[in-house]
């Protein structure tokens, strides 16, 4: 069979086209018609007959993922987001980077949260690799320095927020995503001063979100496991999320993470379907049944990550799983199901902007690896 034929015959490539074409003519276009405001900031979602909601107060963190999409997607050449990249940063910025803020501009949190600075920073990080303006990546450095300076923990990380103290509770969530903003960052700069932030979450990982199979969610201060069912608590959504970022790990510095990688994924599909449940216990109990669609673009993100590294059947799951979301998540018209119950029924009151982020850092590297036969 020559290349040609095989590429042809693949169903990664078929299924890869056929997500970049609904981002590229359905998604795209009707969210930046329907939730991108004149000032440049977005709603918090649609209601479910696709209308914004002008009322909801927002997450002010949605207009950085917001940042991050349109300009992928001009990056890729998809769409010509530029603008609107530009222009919903130069909202988010002139607020601040704070928590929530009403639809009147007014500001009702102004709490700086961890979680919440990755996406800045990946904001900013995804408008210089459009761009290649300095300002952005000055922008990136500033908030970087913010946090070393302000929420740096004297026992490793960096603490919630500015609102809480040293001996506050912790999450490994905050964490995996500034691993995600500082390998994206290294990645277009090429500065180890980047990975070094990327390597301290890394650290973080061997030695306390990684147990045997699954991703450990909260902690006390001193990143002891917290006590009792929340310590139990696992995600199966961040288990196959650190699949991907694990590979894009390796990729940047080298080092052998293949271990973790398989072990996290085999504990993830194993004897399931296509979707994985929102919660369950670290010992696979099921907690919550329901399934976002968020968690299922990390899963396809976890079989193209293992498909990359050779694992038999991965590609083919990876094409199937995206195949499914068609029926059941990813609607016509550019929008979404964002999450089902046990009986595939949508059972989701809204339907959220910030899960536009997940699905096109899914579509992008499904594009990607299906080029690679």
């Amino acid at each position: 069979m020559s290349l040609s034929t095989q590429h042809n015959s693949d169903p990664l490539v078929k299924s890869a086209e056929r997500l970049k074409q609904w981002c590229i003519h359905q998604a795209l276009p009707t969210w930046a018609a329907r939730a991108h405001l004149p000032d440049g900031s977005w709603v918090e979602h649609l209601d479910l007959s696709g209308q914004a909601d002008r009322n909801a107060e927002r997450r002010w963190r949605v207009l950085a993922r917001q940042v991050y999409v349109y300009a992928k997607a001009s990056s890729l050449g998809w769409y010509d987001g530029h603008a609107i990249a530009e222009n919903t940063y130069r909202k988010m910025r002139d607020i601040g980077y704070v928590h929530r803020v009403r639809m009147d501009g007014q500001i009702t949190n102004d709490t700086r949260d961890l979680y919440d600075h990755a996406f800045y920073i990946l904001s900013a990080s995804s408008l210089h690799a459009l761009t290649q303006d300095s300002k952005y990546l000055a922008d990136a450095d500033t908030l970087l320095g913010w946090l070393d300076d302000t929420l740096a923990h004297p026992l490793g990380g960096w603490k919630e927020s500015d609102k809480v103290n040293f001996d506050a509770p912790r999450r490994q969530n905050p964490h995996m995503h500034l691993l995600e903003a500082s390998l994206f960052l290294h990645s277009v700069t090429g500065q180890v001063k980047h990975l070094r932030y990327a390597q301290s979450v890394f650290a973080l990982f061997e030695n306390h979100f990684f147990d045997a199979g699954t991703i450990s969610e909260f902690f006390d201060a001193d990143w002891s496991l917290a006590s009792g069912n929340h310590g139990q608590t696992m995600e199966p959504g961040h288990a196959v999320e650190w699949v991907w970022l694990l590979g894009q790990y390796s990729k940047a510095t080298g080092t052998d993470v293949r271990a973790y990688q398989d072990t996290l994924y085999q504990r993830a599909i194993t004897q399931r379907g296509w979707f994985l449940n929102d919660e369950e216990t670290k010992s696979g109990d099921t907690r919550r049944e329901t399934k976002r669609l968020w968690v299922q673009t990390e899963v396809i993100k976890a079989h193209l990550a293992m498909a990359e590294c050779g694992t038999l059947g991965a590609r083919g799951m990876a094409a199937a799983t995206i195949d499914a979301l068609f029926p059941l998540y990813l609607t016509p018209d550019g929008l979404w199901q964002d999450q089902l119950n046990a009986c595939d029924s949508n059972i989701a009151a809204t339907i959220p902007v910030s899960t536009f982020y997940h699905i096109l850092c899914m579509a992008s590297e499904a594009e990607r690896i299906s080029k690679h036969v």
